[in-house]
């Protein structure tokens, strides 16, 4: 089946056709997303690959399915990167459902203070954080926290944020959101770590001074990242399956300290699956500590 698709242009309208995707096409595309990047794309989701890949399939004039899927397993490192970034999920926005925030503020960084050795900073590390609102509302948080207590601040953290486009990475490292964007989920009184850019609004320099973004896929060896006091991997590993999920979660383990803390989505969990983890409820939040 193929569906006419009209193109509008400045001088110009074009009409295209574009194939509706078969399951043995389907099948193929499915299997070489979960070889790139892990992601789980179940049964019957062929509108969710047509969806995603629409502009990609029309932007390198594929006439069927199988050409683009030959596109995609070809050497053609670019098309793959866009690939993977149009199929990913980047929904996001400021301080992300709240209740994470406020355990984050009373539990996990008192306690990242009292373990702090002299002098060492507290290394932060925020997995799949798409445009940037999570690692920055996370420096908001510390600039905030900071100067309610002696003895540290906000010059004493880092945050390492990584996601698997580099598309998203590099509008993250610009801090530069919508008026919308900035509104969604910003606490009141946080307006002062922006400065206006146009219509747009800019995160200060203080803000973004703490984090550092770096294009990363999870499947990927740890290695190169470091050690980290906390972990915040929010609503990445649902997308995954089992078996992908817990090899990402014990490579996390090996990089935090004894009883370090990581901190998931709220749908996700980890009961079931590992024993290298101990759950602890903060109000509506659960937080996973490291037990060996």
């Amino acid at each position: 089946m193929k569906i006419n698709l009209i193109e509008t242009g400045e001088d110009s309208i074009v009409s295209r056709e574009y194939v509706k995707l078969d399951k043995k096409d389907f099948e193929l595309l499915r299997k070489q997303i979960y070889r790139m990047c892990g992601l789980t794309i179940s049964e019957g989701k062929e509108y969710l690959i047509q969806h995603r890949f629409k502009s990609l399939y029309q932007s390198r004039n594929c006439r069927s399915w199988g050409e683009f899927y030959k596109l995609l397993v070809s050497g053609d490192t670019h098309f793959k990167e866009e690939a993977v970034s149009a199929i990913s999920t980047h929904e996001t926005s400021f301080f992300r459902d709240n209740h994470p925030f406020a355990a984050i503020r009373n539990k996990v960084l008192p306690e990242l203070v009292n373990k702090r050795r002299p002098g060492a900073k507290i290394k932060i590390w925020c997995a799949a954080s798409s445009t940037g609102q999570e690692p920055y509302s996370l420096s908001m948080l510390i600039h905030e926290w900071t100067k309610t207590v002696g003895g540290i601040s906000h010059t004493d953290f880092s945050i390492l944020a990584t996601d698997i486009s580099g598309t998203v990475i590099e509008r993250a490292k610009q801090g530069l959101f919508s008026r919308l964007e900035k509104s969604r989920g910003l606490p009141s009184g946080y307006d002062k770590y922006f400065e206006q850019d146009g219509i747009n609004w800019q995160v200060c320099s203080s803000v973004k001074s703490l984090v550092a973004f770096k294009k990363f896929n999870l499947l990927d060896s740890f290695r190169s990242l470091g050690q980290f006091d906390f972990v915040m991997c929010r609503n990445v590993l649902i997308y995954f399956d089992d078996a992908t999920k817990i090899d990402i979660v014990h490579r996390i383990h090996d990089l935090l300290p004894d009883k370090g803390y990581l901190m998931l989505g709220a749908t996700e969990t980890l009961a079931g699956h590992t024993d290298r983890f101990a759950t602890e409820h903060m109000g509506a939040v659960l937080l996973y500590r490291k037990t060996r």
